[in-house]
């Protein structure tokens, strides 16, 4: 039996992919500051530890890389989140809606019994 295929919208996969890149930008944060805590190397010779103190957005907040990661990474889940509940709710709709129509026209397809006309039985 083939699976039903089902539609994906456009806003649906576009906020898929939003919440997908924040995840993805947090995963790659947090690798760096792992990566950047174990390099044995000086510690003026570690890339990622210096850049990690240069000037970027984060650094008014005495934050590093693995904390901003885990920002970014949360901020992902909690887009997919209400991504997948507002969506489901709206795929949940439109299943009712489709099987309060089948009903309706099961309904009005219902053969008819005639009853008899009150003057006949007299």
């Amino acid at each position: 039996m083939p699976a039903k295929k089902m539609k994906i919208k456009k806003l649906e996969l576009f906020w898929y992919i939003v919440a997908g890149l924040f995840a993805l930008s947090g995963l790659v944060f947090i690798v760096f500051g792992i990566i950047g805590d174990h390099l044995e190397m000086l510690p003026s010779d570690n890339w990622i530890r210096t850049s990690e103190a240069a000037n970027w957005p984060f650094t008014w907040l005495k934050l590093g890389y693995r904390p901003v990661g885990v920002i970014l990474l949360l901020i992902g889940a909690f887009i997919a989140m209400l991504a997948l509940s507002l969506f489901a709710r709206e795929g949940d709709r439109d299943a009712e809606r489709k099987l309060r129509r089948q009903q309706r026209l099961a309904i009005e397809n219902e053969p008819v019994e005639e009853q008899p006309s009150p003057e006949v039985a007299k």
